[in-house]
């Protein structure tokens, strides 16, 4: 079973119906519909970090260049492979 952390927080009444609404609705435990809530919240927030740093990278010429280096050392690579 994996570790776990015990909290207490407060929510706005109107949010606390719709977890619960959602979880009967889904059939699973509140806690879960929170999990669930969370774990996607901070995916997307990763995702969106990434995406920046690519962004970011992508008008890095030190990047680019690295990237063609890498590049080429893999094609010259894989020509010896067939040799």
């Amino acid at each position: 079973m994996p570790r776990q952390y015990i909290y207490t927080s407060s929510l706005p009444i109107e949010l606390k119906d719709e977890i619960e609404e959602y979880a009967s609705r889904h059939k699973i435990s509140k806690n879960k519909v929170i999990e669930k809530a969370l774990k996607n919240l901070l995916s997307e927030e990763k995702k969106k970090l990434y995406a920046a740093s690519f962004k970011k990278a992508n008008n890095d010429p030190g990047m680019i260049s690295m990237a063609d280096w890498g590049l080429d050392d893999y094609l010259q690579q894989l020509k010896k492979l067939e040799e």
